[in-house]
């Protein structure tokens, strides 16, 4: 029977593999990646670019427009020579340019969100010819040996070769949430996924720490075999998605029958059926705002980039703007609202005196056996608390004391403790670290200068006063404590060691409040938006730190502990949430029942995290919010966005611009929606009463995919209003597509548009000696220059409507025009296009204009000057300013 790589002892392993327990060489390794690739998942699958093509093709504009185009075609064999044919063409034209602009601009916005990610390389601590080395994944190849430490994900396959209490996650690949000890030692028999010698790519590490030498990279890995299957299945649509889906179908389906029922009409009324057919098309194209989907697009994109500036990596477009719509922010305290820059302030025994000399010295390292420190060329790496005591103790000393280290139980969250043994020469000695609370039930005995005193009730309440005093003003304290114990004992659990500990001081840590936090957390009280601190540190802690930032402002605000927690329902402590905003001695699982409570009470959560067992709170909230400093790959693959610097100011900046995405969603939407209703107008008068068609299907397509295109994406573009974190979350019923926003477009701004532009068009044809009922010949000289009068006044009118457009309640004109380079550009556009559709005959011919004098221009000039004054007084007199 075969043997497997579970099956080997470590050195077969490495002899398997050709490699030793310091690693491959970099020349070896170099020629190993040459040969079988980098460790990579990124091989796009075959076609997939075609597909997402394809796909735009057939979406209900694509499909709407591209069936327009087959009537044309069916139009002009019934009447040759009416110039279907033509207009055939340019509908099918419309259809491709648009799919392959959408096409073009999602490929693009992909590309900028790779980029985005490629702000998060993920690292790997490898050894190569001895040397601890961080190096990028990619370069990872079989053979090399990876230290693995909690917190990290696994980077390749491997086999194990040397384990300290090694745990693993293999949720990833198995679906199984449970925990999994990992050892060094051959199994005989067994499938691959169910060794507990192997670790695998994708998986995390959730304690302790190990060697291991990689087997499988890339797609060669179990995860990468998965991973390739499920290449092609699109994930589900996100809520954003699903709302731009509904309106298109209802914007496609009001067209669809609008053209329907007017074609029936018009068979009724006798017209010829190729002029049905021209009447139909046109009501359809006007009802539909072809530019609309790319302009969606390129929104999100920029947003993601302006986010990208602001320190917010958002993971998907749609995460854009779901980080606007959140109502609780659930934040973690060091790191995000703290600067991360810890100090050891002081050093004190029970008593509260300062300890100096060999005291302190001892104090500190015992501190450091109980900590897991990873000391390579690039300086010390782990817990940020654990560095800063590694810093304390000297290089020296710290050199010697990791040397007589023996064996290390990590960090628990749950009990709030580490601990390590080290040999003496007489023995072992047991060390500890951690919370208070977590240390004091099992001390016996402390240290008072040089004597060692009982630790007895009275001892102990004046120790619980101190720690609570140090913690009411900001201080992290951590208790450190020893015990002697016998080599017979040094492999027994750790339950068995912590009892009749001698506590040897408190350590003092401080960690200031970042400056920019009260300001933030203002604005979100402004906004509507509660802010809740959620920590492992002290009570006391907790709520100095919540007062010094504003979520809190009462002395003895409540603060609920894990134990309350636990002795909580979920339905309870929704009702307590009302009043309680800080949450201390909390585990990361106790995370996931505050998001539960939260989502209760109905409320969109924005859950911070940055640990393993961060993952679950960060995908049950509706935005998981990652660190991308501090963080594990694990939790940034578990959130939406990930803050580039760890800072709780960039949240607030985030959601400040998830709100202006979506502000200006509706701005363009209002915008591009206004100009339909003078579009549709002039058909149904022409299908109705005895007067020639003020609009072509041609120039129709003129406003949708010319004129209005660029000054919709100026404003996608547009900067947060000076009031948009001032107002309160929208609610989770608001859409983008609503009722307001419909009256607004059709009823108030496109009937204005329709009445003035419509109004030129029988004006001119009156002056040129047209009468009510006359026939007017499609190419005669005054028809050509009364449709060119017309389309130019609805572009001139959209200039209007553009600026208008800028501000829900102000004129638009105020500062910042200018500076949207987007917006002039729109509007310079926009006038070039109406000289150019009456003055330049190649323009004119193509589209059968013609040139109007100079007084009925000067009459389209007023057109924007007239919609942007009713525009006013419209949000004079019925919009309140915020």
């Amino acid at each position: 029977m075969r043997r497997q790589i579970h099956n080997l002892t470590p050195a077969e392993a490495l002899e398997l593999l050709g490699s030793k327990p310091e690693g491959v060489s970099s020349t070896e390794a170099a020629q190993r990646r040459l040969e079988l690739g980098p460790n990579t998942l990124d091989e796009p699958p075959r076609f997939r670019a075609l597909e997402q093509l394809a796909r735009h093709f057939t979406n209900l504009f694509g499909l709407l427009l591209t069936g327009a185009a087959v009537l044309c075609f069916v139009a002009e064999g019934m009447a040759p020579g009416e110039g279907m044919s033509t207009l055939g063409v340019a509908l099918l034209g419309v259809a491709v340019l648009n799919a392959v602009f959408t096409f073009a601009q999602e490929m693009r916005a992909e590309r900028a969100m790779a980029a985005l990610r490629a702000l998060l390389p993920s690292r790997a601590h490898v050894l190569r010819g001895g040397v601890a080395s961080e190096l990028e994944v990619s370069e990872v190849v079989p053979g090399d040996v990876v230290l693995l430490a909690e917190g990290d994900r696994v980077v390749a396959d491997a086999r194990l070769i040397e384990s300290e209490e090694l745990w693993v996650n293999n949720a990833p690949l198995t679906g199984e949430a449970r925990d999994v000890a990992i050892h060094a030692e051959p199994r005989q028999s067994g499938p691959l996924l169910e060794a507990d010698n192997l670790v695998f790519a994708g998986c995390s590490v959730v304690r302790g720490r190990g060697k291991a030498v990689v087997f499988a990279t890339g797609r060669r890995t179990e995860f990468g075999k998965v991973a390739m299957l499920s290449a092609t299945v699109d994930r589900p649509p996100t809520p954003m998605e699903q709302e731009l889906s509904r309106m298109i179908r209802v914007l496609t389906i009001v067209a669809v029958v609008m053209g329907a029922v007017f074609f029936a009409y018009g068979v009724v009324r006798g017209r010829p059926i190729w002029v049905n057919l021209v009447f139909m098309m046109g009501i359809i194209v006007a009802n539909v705002p072809e530019g609309l989907l790319p302009t969606f697009t390129l929104s999100l994109a920029m947003g993601a980039m302006r986010l990208a500036r602001r320190n917010v990596l958002v993971k998907s477009l749609a995460a854009v703007e779901a980080l606007g719509s959140v109502q609780v922010i659930c934040t973690d305290k060091t790191g995000t609202l703290t600067a991360n820059q810890l100090a050891l302030s002081a050093t004190l025994s029970a008593e509260g005196v300062a300890i100096q000399g060999d005291a302190r010295r001892r104090s500190l390292e015992c501190a450091l056996v109980a900590s897991q420190i990873r000391v390579s060329q690039g300086g010390l790496s782990g817990d940020s608390l654990d560095v800063v005591v590694a810093e304390a103790v000297g290089a020296e000393t710290r050199e010697a004391v990791l040397r007589r280290q023996q064996r290390i139980f990590p960090f628990d969250v749950a009990r709030r403790r580490s601990a390590g043994t080290r040999r003496h020469d007489d023995g072992l000695e047991l060390c500890m670290k951690g919370a208070w609370e977590a240390i004091a039930p099992s001390v016996v005995a402390y240290q008072s200068g040089d004597v060692l005193r009982p630790f007895g009730a009275e001892e102990k309440d004046r120790a619980e006063a101190l720690v609570r005093r140090l913690a009411g003003g900001g201080a992290r304290v951590i208790a450190v404590a020893r015990r002697a114990i016998s080599l017979a004992e040094g492999d027994r659990p750790i339950d068995e060691l912590e009892r009749e500990l001698e506590l040897l001081g408190l350590l003092c840590f401080s960690d200031p409040l970042r400056p920019e936090v009260p300001a933030a957390v203002a604005r979100c009280r402004s906004a509507g938006i509660e802010v809740t601190l959620i920590t492992g540190d002290h009570p006391e802690t907790a709520r100095a730190i919540a007062r010094e930032a504003g979520i809190i402002h009462e002395i003895q605000a409540p603060v609920l502990t894990g134990a309350d927690l636990a002795a909580t329902t979920e339905a309870e402590l929704a009702a307590l949430l009302a009043d309680v905003h800080v949450f201390a001695r909390t585990t990361p699982e106790q995370k996931l029942k505050i998001v539960a409570a939260f989502r209760r009470r109905g409320l969109r959560v924005a859950m911070t995290g940055d640990g393993v067992n961060d993952a679950p709170a960060l995908r049950a909230a509706d935005v998981g919010v990652a660190m991308g400093k501090s963080g594990t790959d694990v939790a940034r693959e578990a959130a939406q966005i990930v803050l580039l610097d760890d800072n709780f100011a960039s949240i607030v900046a985030g959601i400040e611009e998830g709100r202006t995405v979506f502000a200006n969603m509706r701005k363009f939407l209002t915008y591009v929606l206004a100009s339909n209703v003078p579009e549709i107008i002039p058909f149904l008068l022409y299908v109705v009463l005895p007067v020639p068609l003020a609009l072509t299907v041609v120039q129709i397509l003129v406003i949708d995919l010319g004129t209005d295109l660029l000054p919709a994406i100026g404003l996608g573009r547009e900067p947060p209003a000076a009031d948009v974190m001032r107002a309160p979350p929208r609610a989770s019923n608001d859409r983008l597509l609503d009722r307001s926003l419909l009256a607004r477009a059709y009823l108030f701004l496109g009937l204005i548009e329709a009445g003035f532009s419509t109004g030129l068009f029988f004006l001119y044809l009156v002056a040129g000696g047209w009468r009510y009922g006359d026939d007017l010949p499609t190419s005669s000289a005054l028809y050509h220059s009364a449709t060119g009068l017309t389309l130019t006044t609805v572009i001139l009118m959209q200039i209007g409507n553009l600026v208008g457009r800028r501000s829900e309640t102000r004129s638009g004109l105020d500062a910042g025009l200018v500076q949207n380079t987007l917006l002039i550009l729109g509007i310079v556009t926009e006038l070039i296009v109406c000289v150019a559709v009456l003055y330049v005959p190649a323009v004119a011919s193509f589209l059968r204009t013609g040139p109007v004098p100079l007084p009925f221009l000067g009459l389209a000039l007023m057109g924007p000057v007239l919609l942007f004054f009713f525009d006013r007084m419209r949000k004079r007199l019925f919009v309140s300013v915020r």
